[in-house]
């Protein structure tokens, strides 16, 4: 008997395409431009909550692409996806434009706050006695299991960086729009980067630890380093020094130490880590090798560049 076609309800996908479009106009003109005209003053706990909740349920979710048959050619479809990539090129202009005030939004002062309030009521504790004990209750969670905790949903996700999350779907969407669709392949939902393997034995971190801890970053532990490296922490105990070294460090673990497959993945997870954009690293990663470094730059770029040749590779090869 000859198989039935799928069949797909192509309205489903006009409304998706309407609903996005929708919710980018909001998102540009109602929040975005918002916070940028208050100067930041309306980012606060709804506004994170309103983020996440259409990154996750909405972003993260939707179909704008048939499985049998698709109709991107018709004229309507056409009208509607001209609409869509118009919002989404906003945003990403937006973003682009004011993505240093987005970076620099309070995250970490907001999710202090909150978990004062809501863990820490009638007591009087300074910055740094809460931070310790949040710390104190997530730093022996595993990071998989972190982030499924009533904890996690109610105060943790409020470290996230969402303006770059949903900038990245952005990007993607129009790129698909003006490809037509050609060479489709589904936005990768992880962007907590949760996973299974470790990007890095306890070799390399050991070795990188024995070079540069209290150097390019303040000091920490052997498997604090192994933990932060290999996106397996779920607090931060990167604390930079000298941003300009570690992305030089970065550049190399990722194309020195990395295959392919997973090598954008952990960049991604430990710049977020870092809170630090794709963008603003780009501009940076090599700036040790520049001509107008400095000398103490020169030299640390030499002794990477001497470490990934004569310890670090042959380790995992």
């Amino acid at each position: 008997m000859e198989e039935e076609n799928e069949t797909v309800n192509v309205n489903n996908i006009d409304g998706s395409i309407v609903m996005l479009t929708c919710i980018y106009n909001d998102l540009n003109n109602l929040h975005w431009k918002k916070e940028i005209n208050s100067n930041g003053d309306s980012f606060d706990y709804d506004s994170q909550d309103i983020y996440r909740h259409v990154l996750e349920q909405i972003l993260l979710r939707f179909e704008i692409v048939e499985k049998i048959s698709p109709e991107t050619d018709k004229e309507e479809r056409k009208v509607l996806l001209k609409d869509l990539k118009i919002a989404t090129e906003k945003n990403i202009k937006l973003y682009i434009k004011y993505s240093d005030f987005f970076e620099e939004l309070p995250r970490e002062k907001l999710r202090l706050d909150e978990f004062n309030k809501q863990k820490l009521p009638e007591n009087n504790y300074t910055e740094q006695e809460v931070q310790a004990r949040l710390d104190q209750i997530i730093e022996l969670t595993d990071r998989e299991k972190f982030f499924r905790t009533s904890f996690y949903n109610t105060v943790g996700f409020l470290i996230n960086n969402y303006h770059e999350d949903m900038y990245h779907i952005s990007v993607w969407i129009k790129n698909l729009i003006e490809a037509n669709f050609k060479g489709y392949k589904p936005y990768d939902s992880n962007y907590l980067k949760i996973h299974k393997q470790s990007f890095f034995n306890m070799g390399v971190v050991h070795h990188i630890h024995k070079e540069y801890n209290g150097i390019i970053f303040e000091k920490i532990t052997e498997i604090e380093l192994y933990n932060t490296l290999n996106l397996k922490n779920t607090i931060s105990y990167l604390k930079i020094k000298d941003k300009r070294m570690i992305f030089y460090l970065f550049y190399k673990m990722q194309n020195d130490l990395l295959n392919t497959e997973v090598s954008e993945q952990w960049l991604d997870g430990i710049l977020n880590e870092i809170n630090t954009t794709k963008k603003y690293y780009n501009s940076q990663y090599k700036a040790v090798v520049w001509e107008d470094r400095s000398e103490k730059q020169k030299e640390f770029a030499d002794s990477l560049d001497t470490l990934f040749k004569t310890i670090l590779v042959p380790l995992i090869s």
